[in-house]
């Protein structure tokens, strides 16, 4: 059995499992704001895999967020527009903050993103300027 079906038959977290993780959700966001896409990619996927609904679509959201950012360092419009495209939908169902993470925000400026890109189009999209990728921002419980 390879390591991608093993990984897909194990248990689900329950909600407590999933704070007690929060530290990988935390790596994660921080390498993706640093920019390390991939890195971010793949660590989020090791908390993701195992994760309960409706954790489960919101951490594939911004694995899909930061895939999408993969592609776009890669010069792939076309996987660029399509994980950014699937990433909103995701993050958009989420409520406006969830897992301490200010999702409103990070739609919006998600969104902002993808249709700036959709609008350079195939031809000129490489001429976006990076400083546009959105950040996961966390929100201050009070």
């Amino acid at each position: 059995m390879g390591e991608q079906t093993r990984n897909r038959n194990l248990r689900l977290l329950t909600e407590e499992e999933v704070e007690e993780r929060r530290h990988i959700l935390v790596a994660g966001v921080e390498q993706y704001n640093a920019g390390y896409y991939f890195e971010a990619h793949e660590t989020l996927e090791e908390l993701w895999l195992p994760s309960p609904w409706p954790v489960r679509p919101f951490l594939q959201g911004i694995i899909q967020l930061a895939a999408g950012f993969v592609h776009l360092m890669r010069h792939e419009y076309p996987g660029t527009i399509r994980l950014l495209g699937r990433a909103i939908e995701k993050l958009e169902a989420a409520p406006d903050v969830y897992m301490g993470i200010d999702s409103k925000q990070l739609v919006a400026e998600a969104r902002r993103a993808h249709e700036e890109l959709e609008t350079l189009g195939p031809d000129h999209f490489q001429e976006w300027d990076l400083r546009g990728i959105p950040k996961i921002a966390f929100v201050a419980v009070l």
